[in-house]
């Protein structure tokens, strides 16, 4: 039998999918179409494959029935300006760093590839990461960790992937909110920064009573390594800037912008989900 080890990660952020509705914890059978309350995108599961939503969020756990092939799922990043910025030459994924080997790839103008060698996994050594674009400024990202040896096999179960999935509505800001402070209390957005070489990923949740938290990933002691920090503090607005004080002494400010219906912190596009924090 041939050894098949794969990991995929959609980025996956709100939405409503047009297809049966996934529970938390039950295990579904390939093939299937498969969504979430808050994946914001679709995507059919192969047969042979069996999937689990671990969470509200995600991710959702893909894995052949003999257990040598894993894929997870998490989606719907957002996108300004170049996209291809997404497949920079260095990341950071859970822990692990990774660094580009090949220029990116473009298979058509909404797909693209780069291959990455990986470190600070004893198991994985590379990660084949795909881009998806789809409209709106939304975006897709599949990452694949695995040997070489199995670099084929992965590609084409990505491009498979690719293929089957589909962008599904976003929720939106309610139109009759026009006082920025009324409009943004108590929300939990998610959004992505680039500092450098990296895409870094920001929760931030508001709430009503002032209090606030941020969750991102920072670099410490050098641009090489990178650790993923929560702190808890205050918010306020000043005229149109994100004004959040944290604990140990950090400090965040963001100017708030929006266009039609979708707010923007610092040209970075936000998404707005349930927030459970401020309860």
């Amino acid at each position: 039998m041939n050894a098949r080890i794969y990991i995929v990660t959609l980025m996956l952020l709100c939405g409503v999918l047009q297809a049966d509705a996934l529970r938390i914890g039950e295990i579904y059978s390939g093939p299937k179409k498969l969504s979430a309350p808050n994946l914001g995108a679709s995507l059919m599961l192969p047969a042979g494959w069996e999937a689990q939503l671990q969470g509200p969020k995600g991710p959702l756990v893909l894995q052949s029935r003999d257990e040598e092939s894993r894929i997870m799922v998490e989606a719907n990043v957002s996108v300004t300006g170049n996209p291809a910025f997404l497949l920079g030459e260095k990341q950071e994924y859970y822990g692990l760093e990774l660094f580009s080997v090949t220029q990116i790839k473009r298979m058509r103008p909404s797909l693209m590839y780069r291959l990455y060698r990986v470190e600070g996994s004893k198991t994985f050594s590379q990660a084949l990461v795909y881009l998806i674009v789809g409209s709106q400024g939304r975006a897709v990202l599949l990452y694949g960790f695995l040997a070489p040896e199995h670099y084929a096999t992965m590609r084409q179960t990505i491009i498979s992937l690719a293929d089957s999935l589909s962008f599904t509505s976003m929720r939106t800001l309610p139109k009759h909110m026009t006082n920025r402070h009324m409009q943004i209390a108590g929300g939990h957005y998610v959004f992505y920064e680039r500092r450098g070489s990296f895409s870094e990923k920001r929760e931030v949740w508001l709430c009503r009573d002032g209090s606030a938290m941020l969750k991102g990933t920072y670099a410490v002691a050098n641009e090489t390594t990178r650790t993923t920090i929560a702190r808890r503090g205050s918010w306020r607005l000043d005229s149109e800037r994100l004004i959040l004080r944290l604990g140990g002494g950090l400090q965040e400010d963001y100017k708030i912008t929006q266009e039609h219906n979708t707010l923007y912190f610092d040209k970075a596009q936000t998404f707005r989900l349930p927030n459970h924090y401020c309860e």
